[in-house]
């Protein structure tokens, strides 16, 4: 999922529509399994916003049965963008640890925000990792 951050929790109707309006204008563009496996992505995304909480709800770590290909991850990241900035003036970049993230296009044009925001996602890359190390070794000793 993309590190860009927004000051609302769940995407306003602006912000939906623009994502349905770029995710419709792929359909003509992508390979049809990619696009399939993009839908099915932010259609799960976006009901899982907007659906209360409770103990019916299907687990959150099931699997989804996709394949994040580069074209895949790429979109995925651009939908995120939209629905957390409600802008479709994304641009995907390079954070410099090799993860990819995606900003609006004023703080991609401006290299100080660019270099402080791209800081930010590298330690809280960081800090992911070293969670899951820490959660990978309970695992592993609780076996």
């Amino acid at each position: 999922m993309s590190d860009h951050e927004s000051s609302a929790g769940t995407p306003g109707p602006k912000a939906h529509e623009l994502a349905r309006f770029y995710l419709d204008a792929l359909e003509d563009i992508m390979d049809p399994k990619e696009y399939a496996d993009l839908r099915l992505l932010v259609f799960t995304l976006l009901q899982a916003m907007t659906e209360p909480i409770d103990p019916d709800d299907p687990d959150p770590e099931r699997h989804l049965e996709v394949v994040m290909t580069p074209a895949v991850h790429d979109e995925w990241l651009t939908i995120m963008g939209i629905l957390g900035s409600g802008r479709l003036d994304q641009t995907i970049i390079e954070v410099g640890d090799g993860s990819r993230t995606v900003v609006d296009s004023d703080t991609a044009a401006d290299p100080q925000a660019l270099a402080a925001y791209c800081a930010q996602v590298r330690e809280r890359n960081r800090i992911r990792e070293e969670e899951r190390a820490i959660l990978k070794g309970i695992e592993a000793s609780s076996t």
